[in-house]
This record gives C-alpha cells, structure tokens and sequence, in this order.
C-alpha cells in the first residue's frame, strides 16, 4: 500500500472517531444510558482499526507484509520490557509540559477507569489498545510511508499523527514522543511484536498505577509544596524530571541498540539517521484535512 492510500485513511480514521463523538453526544441528548469506559474503548478502536484493515484488503496487500508479526528472542522480550521502564521519565516530562496548558486527560477519565475491575481495564487499554494502534500506526501506515525510502520521515510523521489520534493536546503531546521510541523499536527488531510488547507494558503498568493508592505520595508532596512553595517545587520538579528523562533515555537507547544486535538488525539502525529525507511527497491533501480536522478538535476540546 503506498502512501497516499496511508494519508487517506488516516482522513477516514479521523472522520470516524468525529462520527462516533457526534453519535454519542446524539445518544446522550436524546437520553440514552452511560456507555461504560470499556464499551467506548472498544467502540474507539474500532472506528480506527477497521478503515486500516478494509485499506489493507482493498489494495491487494498480504496482512503478514503490512503488519509485521515475527518471533523475538527471550533476551530480546526482557530488554523490551526495560526499555519501557527507562522511557517513563521521559514521557512523564513530557506530560508534565504539556500540563503547564492543558488538562492531564488521563487524569480526567480516570474516576470512570475506577469504576470498573482492574483486570477489564489492563485487557481493553493495556491491551486492546495496542494492538490496535500498533497494527494501524507501526503497521500499516509506518510500512507504506517507509516505501519511499524515507526512514526518519516516515518514523516522524506517524508518530506524529499517532500522537493526533488521540485528539487531544496533552496526550498527543507524549503520544508523539512515544510514538517516536516505539516506531525505533520496531526498527531495531523488524516486527510490531516488539512495538506491541513495549506499548502494552507502558499501558498496563499505567492502569495499574491508577488502581495504586497514592496517598502517602500526596502526602509527602503537600508536606515538601508547604516547605518549598509552590512554585519552587514546580522549579525543582522540572529540573529534577528533566535530568531524569535525559539520563535514563539515553539509557533506552542502549538498550535499543543492544535489542537491536541481538535481532540481527544494529547496521540498519546504525544507517538511520543517514536516511534523514523527510520528502514532502509524504504529505498530500487528504492528510492535510485530517491534520486541520482534529488541531481544530484538539483546539474546541480544550474550551469546553
């Protein structure tokens, strides 16, 4: 599949996420029940993994040449799983930026992930989500970019756009960023098993956090908030999540690079930052509208 047929359905993943929001604000109004987090999860991926597949099916493709499962090592499995653990104080700053403009939406929604039971939620967002995403974003949409021989670009833009399904700013904003580090993982091993693997980790372990009782933590941040001032311990905070995100990324990327000699993949790695093209080429009218559509979602959704 190339990429123009990759720009046009991400238009009609767009236009079917804006669908289901209108569907549901119409159901709401004309007083239907409470669809619960897990139904509206699933309803969400699908509008997104069914305008992929039905591309995929529609140009000919096989399934296993645009969306890469493949067998990974042991060794690999385990260095997946702490490549994920050095990424978090990286994604938390970014998050934490993000924060400085916008609402944190996770910690919006997360009185409704409550409600439900801790195992229901790992499965729908610590693994249904995933899957789904990795199969539309390091699947389908990375292959046909990466086509044209645009590595880099095609790494950026569908991390990018990866980072704009999610519609709105914050976490698109480490969306993108995660969306980056996933797209290199899939790189280093030539599979979204592993891209899979590190998105339902990082998922999982977030669910999980929701569940945990934070109590002491807050505690411990009124107490040290009285000590320093607020806004010393927003300086320090930054700071302190700054340094962490620095050293412990360019932890990940060793870890990347040593997952990536184990899979037999570190020249190809090695050779991406020579294939630095962007290329216009891979931005056509339809990706545009879609770009416009959900910046000026992204847009109303932080006035209401």
């Amino acid at each position: 599949m190339d990429y123009r047929r990759a720009n046009r359905t991400y238009l009609y993943m767009i236009l079917s996420t804006l669908g289901l929001v209108l569907a549901m604000s119409l159901w709401y109004a004309n007083g239907g029940p409470t669809v619960s987090i897990l139904a509206n999860n699933i309803l969400s991926e699908g509008v997104v993994l069914i305008p992929a597949l039905a591309a995929v099916f529609y140009s000919g493709e096989k399934l296993s040449v645009m969306i890469p499962f493949h067998k990974i090592r042991i060794k690999t499995v385990l260095l997946v799983i702490l490549y994920v653990i050095m990424l978090f104080p990286m994604v938390t700053f970014v998050n934490a930026v993000s924060m400085i403009f916008v609402e944190n939406t996770v910690s919006a929604i997360s009185g409704d992930v409550l409600k439900m039971p801790m195992w229901v939620m790992i499965l729908s967002i610590g693994i249904l989500g995933p899957l789904v995403e990795e199969i539309v974003f390091r699947g389908v949409i990375l292959q046909s970019y990466q086509r044209t021989g645009r590595i880099v670009g095609s790494i950026l833009l569908s991390s990018v756009l990866f980072g704009m399904m999610h519609m709105n700013f914050n976490q698109f904003a480490y969306g993108a960023v995660m969306g980056i580090m996933l797209a290199l993982l899939y790189e280093a091993t030539g599979t979204i098993t592993a891209s899979f693997l590190a998105h339902a980790t990082f998922n999982t372990i977030e669910v999980v956090m929701m569940y945990a009782n934070n109590s002491a933590l807050d505690e411990a941040a009124t107490m040290a908030e009285d000590y320093i001032g607020a806004s010393g311990l927003d300086t320090i905070y930054y700071v302190y999540l700054f340094v962490a995100a620095a050293i412990f990324t360019v932890g990940a990327i060793l870890i990347l690079r040593l997952i990536a000699t184990i899979e037999g993949r570190i020249e190809f790695l090695e050779s991406i930052p020579g294939r630095s093209r962007f290329g216009l080429e891979l931005i056509t009218l339809p990706l545009i509208i879609a770009m416009v559509i959900s910046i000026s979602y992204m847009y109303l959704y932080t006035l209401l």
